[in-house]
């Protein structure tokens, strides 16, 4: 960084100090760098002498969806970053099994399907047994992603499940008339405007929204039922209703495997790698630290970094905030 961009950098920083003063909020700042690889963690090694073994921990936290983090903060692509672990660890013969950490509320209907398939990709090239372990939730898309796995574990105080799809749409064509203001759009066809937040919506338009619904939550619904032949047929309108569930609901109902800490996930990996002793590694970019199995955990929202390095917010983004987004995700 030169000269220059420090002293702005920190001219920046005294500005927020002085306009943060006066209240009981806290700024922090993070300088990151924009590109990190993602190399493993020895966070526990084993004790056995000629043993190369190793355990996989794999994060996947925050919200899923295939694009980085934009304004003030300094997250990455979760889709990418889920795709680069998985071939690194395929490129690691010492990995004998794999633990997805999930805590995501879940996100968009395509990153999660992406993320899923990706998985189900890895398993096929590598025959690595593969399980997850849900934390404080693992909802909707996230559900959705564990389903890839062939052991599905989670904490009897996990909120799981949240089958279903939603999509928020926000409507200002009475807010802009009040004001005065009209936002023509000259389209090729009546049902070019769908899910436009600058125009009323038509019947017409609403059915098609519905029947996107409709589309995703089936195929979701899909996979739950191939994934979890248990489930009682009579379970299945309860469970696929869109409400979410405690781990323990979850699992009595076979919607999960079983209710499990995160070292008995590991102990579970070894059993179904057919191996004694493994270190366990925890995948993550090369610029963090880890001092133990529930190291770099991420939260489920932002902590209110602010990255210096990379604010950015385009036209997409704005775009995006505007018009439909389909998420399998559970809202609280």
């Amino acid at each position: 960084m030169s000269a220059a961009s420090v002293a702005a950098s920190g001219i920046f920083l005294m500005l927020l100090v002085l306009l943060g003063g006066c209240s009981d909020r806290t700024v922090q700042i993070s300088l990151v760098p924009t590109h990190q690889n993602i190399v493993p963690h020895t966070i526990h090694q084993t004790r056995a002498w000629f043993n190369n073994n190793r355990v996989a921990i794999v994060n996947i936290s925050g919200m899923l969806v295939d694009s980085r983090g934009g304004l003030l903060t300094s997250g990455h692509n979760p889709v990418s970053d889920l795709n680069q672990t998985l071939r690194a660890i395929a490129h690691d013969p010492r990995v004998k099994a794999v633990i997805l950490r999930l805590n995501t509320p879940g996100g968009t209907v395509t990153a999660s399907a992406m993320m899923y398939h990706d998985i189900i990709a890895f398993k096929r090239k590598t025959h690595l047994p593969v399980i997850a372990s849900m934390m404080d939730v693992c909802a909707s898309g996230g559900y959705y992603v564990s389903c890839a796995a062939d052991y599905q574990m989670a904490y009897p105080t996990t909120i799981t499940g949240s089958i279903g799809v939603i999509v928020q749409l926000f409507n200002f064509h009475k807010s802009l008339a009040y004001l005065g203001i009209s936002a023509p759009a000259f389209v090729s066809g009546p049902n070019k405007e769908t899910g436009s937040p600058f125009s009323k919506m038509t019947p017409s338009q609403a059915r098609i929204i519905q029947g996107f619904v409709r589309q995703f939550y089936a195929r979701f619904k899909g996979i739950v039922e191939k994934t979890h032949p248990l489930v009682a047929k009579a379970n299945w309108p309860r469970l696929t209703d869109g409400r979410p569930l405690t781990g323990q609901s979850a699992a009595s109902y076979h919607l999960i495997n079983s209710t499990g800490t995160l070292q008995d996930a590991i102990a579970l990996a070894k059993k179904m790698a057919h191996i004694h002793h493994a270190s366990v590694v925890l995948y993550g970019r090369a610029s963090h630290g880890s001092g133990s199995i529930y190291a770099k955990a991420q939260p489920l929202k932002p902590m209110g970094n602010v990255n210096l390095v990379n604010i950015q917010l385009g036209s997409a983004e704005m775009a995006a905030m505007l018009h439909p987004q389909f998420l399998y995700m559970w809202e609280e």
